[in-house]
């Protein structure tokens, strides 16, 4: 008996005998904890799910990168059937799929990334009842130099996500062009304020820049327009900040996010992001130890915070 299975016999889920499929986190009005691949790639994507599942998470995303575990062109039909039927066995939703897509000036690049979408978006369905979602940064070194070519660029990629159901989720990242909620929300507010594209909230993007990047404000700002919460922590060592795993540090109250977040109406995922900071730089880094240390990290941060998972 899966986890799941094991927690509605429980009486702690409740029983879903007129709906065969498993309820996404929105429906069921309660918040997922989930944990990303891209920390996983020493890992199988099918050992990767096992371990997730059995770790205790509600969820999973997988990284799409190429030459990666979830990479499109290595995933057939055949072998995302056996993803799919893997995932939904252990009870665990598979919530979005990372992407790297940084919009380009050049047109054959575009057209390049624009076929990628679809790719991916064909991905989504395939894995999944309720498609996850693809988020992705967008690079970039200048807000004001490339903020017209960014909404430009997302102007189609709108297009594409309407056309194949899909749902696009934009993060802000402190290295890159776009890096403060608010540069999201004029991007969307531009197109139109589009329903399938959505932001990310990522506070380790905020973290240790300026007082007014608190989680309060952020939180404010970001919730109408978030579909997503991706989680790691942030550390400054010698004036410079680093990643570290989902509440290592204790220099961000993650509780805070998940009870502000669910305070506001989000039901949606918040997922543990390994950072490549960690795993390609630290010869000792583990990849099971740190799908176990998010997870007690970020499970004790729901019950601080008093929110149901699911």
């Amino acid at each position: 008996m899966n986890r799941r299975a094991f927690l509605t016999a429980a009486g702690a889920l409740p029983l879903a005998t007129s709906m065969p499929l498993p309820l996404t986190a929105a429906e069921a009005k309660t918040c997922g904890l989930a944990i990303g691949t891209y920390g996983l790639q020493s890992l199988s994507l099918d050992d990767s799910i096992d371990l997730v599942a059995e770790t205790g998470y509600d969820a999973i995303e997988i990284t799409t990168f190429a030459g990666f575990t979830g990479d499109p062109k290595s995933l057939d039909a055949g072998r995302r059937r056996d993803l799919k039927k893997r995932a939904s066995d252990h009870g665990l939703r598979i919530c979005a799929l990372m992407a790297d897509l940084h919009p380009s000036a050049d047109d054959a690049k575009h057209a390049e990334q624009s076929e990628q979408l679809m790719q991916l978006f064909a991905l989504a369905h395939d894995l999944a009842e309720s498609p996850p979602l693809v988020q992705t940064v967008l690079g970039g070194k200048s807000w004001e130099g490339e903020k017209n070519l960014f909404r430009d660029r997302l102007a189609g990629w709108m297009q594409i996500a309407a056309d194949q159901r899909g749902t696009l989720s934009i993060k802000p990242h402190r290295g890159h062009a776009m890096s403060r909620p608010e540069d999201a929300i004029w991007l969307f507010e531009q197109l139109g304020k589009p329903r399938r594209v959505r932001m990310v909230y990522d506070f380790s993007h905020y973290a240790f820049r300026e007082s007014a990047m608190t989680i309060a404000d952020t939180v404010e700002s970001s919730l109408p327009w978030t579909n997503y919460v991706a989680v790691k922590d942030a550390v400054e060592v010698d004036g410079k900040v680093r990643f570290a795993l989902a509440g290592e540090s204790g220099n961000q109250d993650h509780a805070e996010i998940v009870r502000a977040f669910h305070a506001g109406g989000y039901h949606g995922d918040f997922c543990c992001e390994v950072s490549s900071q960690i795993w390609k730089s630290d010869p000792s880094y583990d990849a099971v130890a740190a799908t176990k240390t998010c997870y007690r990290n970020l499970s004790a941060a729901f019950e601080k915070a008093g929110v149901a998972r699911g």
